[in-house]
Protein backbone atom coordinates (compact mmCIF):
# COMPACT_ATOMS: atom_id res chain seq x y z
CA UNK A 1 0.00 0.00 0.00
CA UNK A 2 0.98 3.61 -0.42
CA UNK A 3 0.63 6.54 1.89
CA UNK A 4 2.15 9.84 2.93
CA UNK A 5 5.28 8.13 4.24
CA UNK A 6 5.85 5.88 1.28
CA UNK A 7 9.47 5.52 0.19
CA UNK A 8 9.97 7.48 -3.08
CA UNK A 9 12.03 4.60 -4.47
CA UNK A 10 9.14 2.22 -3.82
CA UNK A 11 6.71 4.64 -5.48
CA UNK A 12 8.97 4.96 -8.53
CA UNK A 13 9.25 1.18 -8.75
CA UNK A 14 5.47 0.83 -8.51
CA UNK A 15 5.00 3.54 -11.14
CA UNK A 16 7.34 1.72 -13.52
CA UNK A 17 5.70 -1.64 -12.77
CA UNK A 18 2.30 -0.22 -13.67
CA UNK A 19 3.64 1.34 -16.87
CA UNK A 20 5.16 -2.01 -17.92
CA UNK A 21 1.87 -3.90 -17.70
CA UNK A 22 0.71 -3.06 -21.27
CA UNK A 23 4.08 -4.31 -22.59
CA UNK A 24 3.68 -7.54 -20.62
CA UNK A 25 0.13 -7.78 -21.94
CA UNK A 26 1.44 -7.46 -25.50
CA UNK A 27 3.90 -10.31 -24.97
CA UNK A 28 1.16 -12.47 -23.48
CA UNK A 29 -1.14 -11.74 -26.42
CA UNK A 30 1.55 -12.70 -28.92
CA UNK A 31 2.43 -15.89 -27.04
CA UNK A 32 -1.07 -17.24 -26.29
CA UNK A 33 -3.06 -18.07 -29.42
CA UNK A 34 -6.22 -18.69 -27.43
CA UNK A 35 -6.34 -14.94 -26.72
CA UNK A 36 -6.22 -13.91 -30.38
CA UNK A 37 -9.90 -14.26 -31.31
CA UNK A 38 -11.39 -12.33 -28.37
CA UNK A 39 -8.68 -9.68 -28.92
CA UNK A 40 -9.15 -9.34 -32.69
CA UNK A 41 -12.92 -8.81 -32.60
CA UNK A 42 -12.68 -5.55 -30.56
CA UNK A 43 -9.93 -4.36 -32.91
CA UNK A 44 -12.22 -4.97 -35.89
CA UNK A 45 -15.05 -3.12 -34.12
CA UNK A 46 -12.75 -0.16 -33.40
CA UNK A 47 -11.55 0.04 -37.00
CA UNK A 48 -15.13 -0.17 -38.29
CA UNK A 49 -16.41 2.50 -35.88
CA UNK A 50 -13.57 4.95 -36.57
CA UNK A 51 -13.78 4.37 -40.32
CA UNK A 52 -17.52 5.08 -40.24
CA UNK A 53 -16.97 8.26 -38.21
CA UNK A 54 -14.24 9.54 -40.55
CA UNK A 55 -16.32 8.71 -43.63
CA UNK A 56 -19.27 10.60 -42.13
CA UNK A 57 -17.19 13.69 -41.32
CA UNK A 58 -15.52 13.74 -44.74
CA UNK A 59 -18.70 12.98 -46.68
CA UNK A 60 -20.75 15.64 -44.92
CA UNK A 61 -17.97 18.17 -44.29
CA UNK A 62 -19.82 20.97 -46.07
CA UNK A 63 -23.07 20.38 -44.22
CA UNK A 64 -21.24 20.10 -40.91
CA UNK A 65 -19.40 23.36 -41.54
CA UNK A 66 -22.65 25.10 -42.48
CA UNK A 67 -24.24 23.80 -39.29
CA UNK A 68 -21.27 25.01 -37.23
CA UNK A 69 -21.18 28.48 -38.81
CA UNK A 70 -24.79 29.09 -39.86
CA UNK A 71 -25.57 31.05 -36.72
CA UNK A 72 -22.68 33.49 -37.27
CA UNK A 73 -23.45 37.01 -38.53
CA UNK A 74 -22.33 38.09 -41.99
CA UNK A 75 -20.17 41.18 -41.52
CA UNK A 76 -20.02 43.75 -44.31
CA UNK A 77 -17.95 46.93 -44.47
CA UNK A 78 -19.84 50.08 -45.56
CA UNK A 79 -16.63 52.11 -45.88
CA UNK A 80 -12.97 51.31 -46.44
CA UNK A 81 -11.97 52.23 -42.89
CA UNK A 82 -14.57 49.81 -41.51
CA UNK A 83 -12.25 46.99 -42.56
CA UNK A 84 -10.06 47.97 -39.61
CA UNK A 85 -12.47 46.07 -37.35
CA UNK A 86 -14.52 44.08 -39.89
CA UNK A 87 -11.39 42.27 -41.16
CA UNK A 88 -10.22 41.00 -37.74
CA UNK A 89 -13.83 40.15 -36.82
CA UNK A 90 -14.23 38.05 -39.98
CA UNK A 91 -10.93 36.30 -39.29
CA UNK A 92 -12.09 35.56 -35.74
CA UNK A 93 -15.41 34.16 -36.97
CA UNK A 94 -13.61 32.03 -39.56
CA UNK A 95 -11.32 30.67 -36.83
CA UNK A 96 -14.33 29.93 -34.62
CA UNK A 97 -15.94 28.11 -37.54
CA UNK A 98 -12.88 25.90 -37.96
CA UNK A 99 -12.76 25.22 -34.22
CA UNK A 100 -16.43 24.28 -34.09
CA UNK A 101 -15.98 22.00 -37.11
CA UNK A 102 -12.99 20.30 -35.50
CA UNK A 103 -14.91 20.02 -32.24
CA UNK A 104 -17.79 18.30 -34.04
CA UNK A 105 -15.37 15.97 -35.83
CA UNK A 106 -13.68 15.13 -32.51
CA UNK A 107 -17.11 14.50 -31.01
CA UNK A 108 -17.87 12.03 -33.81
CA UNK A 109 -14.64 10.16 -33.04
CA UNK A 110 -15.46 10.11 -29.33
CA UNK A 111 -18.92 8.70 -30.09
CA UNK A 112 -17.28 6.09 -32.33
CA UNK A 113 -14.87 5.14 -29.54
CA UNK A 114 -17.65 4.88 -26.97
CA UNK A 115 -19.79 2.82 -29.34
CA UNK A 116 -16.90 0.47 -30.10
CA UNK A 117 -16.14 0.16 -26.37
CA UNK A 118 -19.74 -0.73 -25.60
CA UNK A 119 -20.06 -3.27 -28.41
CA UNK A 120 -16.69 -4.80 -27.54
CA UNK A 121 -17.50 -5.20 -23.83
CA UNK A 122 -18.64 -8.87 -24.04
CA UNK A 123 -15.51 -9.77 -26.02
CA UNK A 124 -13.31 -7.90 -23.55
CA UNK A 125 -14.91 -9.88 -20.72
CA UNK A 126 -14.26 -13.08 -22.66
CA UNK A 127 -10.65 -12.01 -23.21
CA UNK A 128 -10.21 -11.16 -19.53
CA UNK A 129 -11.53 -14.58 -18.50
CA UNK A 130 -9.09 -16.32 -20.83
CA UNK A 131 -6.19 -14.26 -19.51
CA UNK A 132 -7.10 -15.23 -15.97
CA UNK A 133 -7.27 -18.88 -16.93
CA UNK A 134 -3.89 -18.72 -18.71
CA UNK A 135 -2.18 -17.01 -15.77
CA UNK A 136 -3.80 -18.80 -12.82
CA UNK A 137 -5.29 -21.95 -14.33
CA UNK A 138 -8.75 -20.96 -13.11
CA UNK A 139 -11.41 -18.28 -13.54
CA UNK A 140 -14.24 -16.94 -11.48
CA UNK A 141 -17.50 -18.20 -13.00
CA UNK A 142 -20.19 -16.03 -11.39
CA UNK A 143 -22.84 -16.55 -14.07
CA UNK A 144 -22.79 -20.28 -14.51
CA UNK A 145 -22.17 -22.30 -17.64
CA UNK A 146 -24.09 -22.97 -20.81
CA UNK A 147 -26.14 -20.62 -22.95
CA UNK A 148 -27.83 -19.01 -19.93
CA UNK A 149 -24.46 -18.21 -18.37
CA UNK A 150 -23.20 -16.78 -21.67
CA UNK A 151 -26.26 -14.54 -21.95
CA UNK A 152 -25.87 -13.36 -18.36
CA UNK A 153 -22.17 -12.64 -18.93
CA UNK A 154 -22.97 -10.65 -22.07
CA UNK A 155 -25.71 -8.60 -20.44
CA UNK A 156 -23.60 -7.98 -17.36
CA UNK A 157 -20.60 -6.79 -19.38
CA UNK A 158 -22.80 -4.48 -21.50
CA UNK A 159 -24.52 -3.06 -18.41
CA UNK A 160 -21.31 -2.46 -16.48
CA UNK A 161 -19.53 -0.91 -19.48
CA UNK A 162 -22.47 1.46 -20.00
CA UNK A 163 -22.25 2.47 -16.34
CA UNK A 164 -18.52 3.13 -16.58
CA UNK A 165 -18.94 5.22 -19.72
CA UNK A 166 -21.74 7.19 -18.07
CA UNK A 167 -19.55 7.83 -15.02
CA UNK A 168 -16.72 9.06 -17.25
CA UNK A 169 -19.09 11.32 -19.19
CA UNK A 170 -20.59 12.82 -16.02
CA UNK A 171 -17.15 13.81 -14.68
CA UNK A 172 -15.14 14.52 -17.84
CA UNK A 173 -17.95 16.04 -19.90
CA UNK A 174 -18.44 19.22 -17.82
CA UNK A 175 -14.67 19.72 -17.52
CA UNK A 176 -14.18 19.44 -21.28
CA UNK A 177 -17.20 21.67 -22.01
CA UNK A 178 -16.04 24.34 -19.56
CA UNK A 179 -12.56 24.35 -21.06
CA UNK A 180 -14.01 24.64 -24.58
CA UNK A 181 -16.44 27.46 -23.76
CA UNK A 182 -14.06 29.36 -21.46
CA UNK A 183 -10.52 28.89 -22.87
CA UNK A 184 -8.72 30.45 -19.83
CA UNK A 185 -10.35 27.78 -17.66
CA UNK A 186 -8.21 25.16 -19.44
CA UNK A 187 -5.41 26.06 -17.03
CA UNK A 188 -7.46 24.23 -14.39
CA UNK A 189 -9.76 21.93 -16.38
CA UNK A 190 -6.94 20.53 -18.54
CA UNK A 191 -4.83 19.08 -15.69
CA UNK A 192 -7.97 17.93 -13.86
CA UNK A 193 -9.22 16.13 -16.95
CA UNK A 194 -5.85 14.45 -17.54
CA UNK A 195 -5.54 13.39 -13.88
CA UNK A 196 -9.07 11.96 -13.87
CA UNK A 197 -8.42 10.09 -17.12
CA UNK A 198 -5.18 8.59 -15.82
CA UNK A 199 -7.04 7.16 -12.81
CA UNK A 200 -10.14 6.17 -14.76
CA UNK A 201 -8.25 4.04 -17.29
CA UNK A 202 -7.01 1.41 -14.78
CA UNK A 203 -10.45 1.44 -13.16
CA UNK A 204 -12.05 0.85 -16.56
CA UNK A 205 -9.78 -1.83 -17.97
CA UNK A 206 -9.50 -3.74 -14.68
CA UNK A 207 -13.26 -3.69 -14.28
CA UNK A 208 -13.88 -6.93 -16.19
CA UNK A 209 -11.90 -8.89 -13.63
CA UNK A 210 -13.37 -6.79 -10.80
CA UNK A 211 -16.93 -7.38 -12.05
CA UNK A 212 -16.44 -11.13 -11.84
CA UNK A 213 -15.31 -10.66 -8.26
CA UNK A 214 -18.33 -8.46 -7.54
CA UNK A 215 -16.13 -5.75 -6.04
CA UNK A 216 -18.28 -2.74 -5.02
CA UNK A 217 -17.52 0.60 -6.63
CA UNK A 218 -16.46 2.19 -3.31
CA UNK A 219 -13.92 -0.58 -2.78
CA UNK A 220 -12.60 -0.09 -6.31
CA UNK A 221 -11.99 3.59 -5.63
CA UNK A 222 -10.15 2.69 -2.41
CA UNK A 223 -8.09 0.15 -4.35
CA UNK A 224 -7.08 2.88 -6.82
CA UNK A 225 -6.04 5.20 -3.98
CA UNK A 226 -4.06 2.56 -2.11
CA UNK A 227 -2.14 1.54 -5.22
CA UNK A 228 -1.83 5.08 -6.58
CA UNK A 229 1.71 4.92 -8.10
CA UNK A 230 0.95 1.63 -9.85
CA UNK A 231 -2.39 2.96 -11.10
CA UNK A 232 -0.82 6.18 -12.38
CA UNK A 233 1.87 4.20 -14.20
CA UNK A 234 -0.70 1.97 -15.87
CA UNK A 235 -2.96 4.95 -16.59
CA UNK A 236 -0.13 6.91 -18.20
CA UNK A 237 0.85 3.98 -20.42
CA UNK A 238 -2.80 3.42 -21.32
CA UNK A 239 -3.28 7.11 -22.13
CA UNK A 240 -0.29 7.11 -24.47
CA UNK A 241 -1.52 3.90 -26.12
CA UNK A 242 -4.93 5.45 -26.78
CA UNK A 243 -3.63 8.65 -28.40
CA UNK A 244 -0.83 7.24 -30.59
CA UNK A 245 -2.11 6.72 -34.17
CA UNK A 246 -2.61 3.08 -35.21
CA UNK A 247 -1.66 1.86 -31.72
CA UNK A 248 -5.03 3.17 -30.53
CA UNK A 249 -6.80 0.54 -32.65
CA UNK A 250 -5.21 -2.32 -30.72
CA UNK A 251 -5.10 -0.47 -27.41
CA UNK A 252 -8.40 -1.73 -25.99
CA UNK A 253 -7.69 -5.50 -25.94
CA UNK A 254 -4.08 -4.82 -24.96
CA UNK A 255 -5.22 -2.79 -21.96
CA UNK A 256 -7.90 -5.31 -20.99
CA UNK A 257 -5.14 -7.90 -20.69
CA UNK A 258 -3.03 -5.41 -18.72
CA UNK A 259 -5.97 -4.54 -16.46
CA UNK A 260 -6.60 -8.21 -15.74
CA UNK A 261 -2.92 -8.69 -14.84
CA UNK A 262 -3.23 -5.65 -12.59
CA UNK A 263 -6.06 -7.29 -10.63
CA UNK A 264 -4.30 -10.65 -10.43
CA UNK A 265 -1.09 -9.10 -9.07
CA UNK A 266 -2.70 -6.50 -6.82
CA UNK A 267 -6.13 -7.84 -5.78
CA UNK A 268 -8.46 -5.32 -4.14
CA UNK A 269 -8.54 -5.42 -0.31
CA UNK A 270 -10.97 -7.88 1.26
CA UNK A 271 -12.00 -9.07 -2.21
CA UNK A 272 -12.94 -12.72 -2.31
CA UNK A 273 -10.39 -14.80 -4.23
CA UNK A 274 -11.72 -16.37 -7.42
CA UNK A 275 -13.04 -19.89 -7.13
CA UNK A 276 -12.23 -22.32 -9.94
CA UNK A 277 -15.23 -23.00 -12.17
CA UNK A 278 -16.32 -26.54 -12.90
CA UNK A 279 -13.87 -28.39 -15.10
CA UNK A 280 -11.40 -25.50 -15.18
CA UNK A 281 -9.40 -26.04 -12.02
CA UNK A 282 -6.52 -27.54 -13.94
CA UNK A 283 -4.02 -25.48 -15.88
CA UNK A 284 -4.73 -25.08 -19.59
CA UNK A 285 -2.87 -27.18 -22.05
Amino acid sequence: MTGPGTNPAVSAHSLAAGARLPLEAGRLLVRERQLWLPALIPVALSVAAFSAAIAFVVGYAGAIHDLATGWMPVLEASAWYAWLWIGPARALLALLGVLFFLGFAAGCLVVAYLTASLLAAPFHDWLSQRVERVVTGRILDASGSGVAGLVRDTLRSLREEARRLAFFAVVAGPLALLGFLVPPAQVVTGPCLIAFTLLFLPLDYASYALDRRQVPFARRRRWIRERLPTMLGFGAAAFVSCVVPLVSFVAMPLLVVGGTLLVLRHPPPTASPPEPSAGEASAPS
